[in-house]
């Protein structure tokens, strides 16, 4: 064989090599972007997941606190109207006991 196909094979040998690992590099690279992607992904939904249940747990905690303000005022509409009632159940006494 001559020089020049040897020297030839040589370098078609050195460059598929380096089209081989340039070829690797490049799936290496889409591989991890697309595992980078599929986190995003994953911790996007986390948050979103976790912004909807503060929310409800929020909405939650705002329809408790309305519902104790509700009972304390009427709680405290009817302590109000104790005297109220007492008067009234003491007059109702009145007439029944001079009836």
């Amino acid at each position: 064989m001559e020089n020049e196909v040897k020297v030839q094979i040589v370098f078609a040998i050195l460059l598929t090599l380096e089209l081989l690992g340039l070829y690797m590099i490049i799936i290496r690279t889409v591989a991890n972007l697309e595992y980078a992607f599929n986190r995003v992904e994953a911790i996007i939904g986390r948050e979103v997941q976790l912004s909807m249940r503060a929310k409800e747990q929020e909405k939650l905690t705002r329809e408790k606190a309305t519902q104790n303000d509700m009972s304390k005022s009427k709680k405290n509409d009817l302590l109000l109207n104790i005297p109220f009632m007492e008067r009234l159940s003491s007059e109702k006494k009145k007439k029944d006991g001079h009836a």
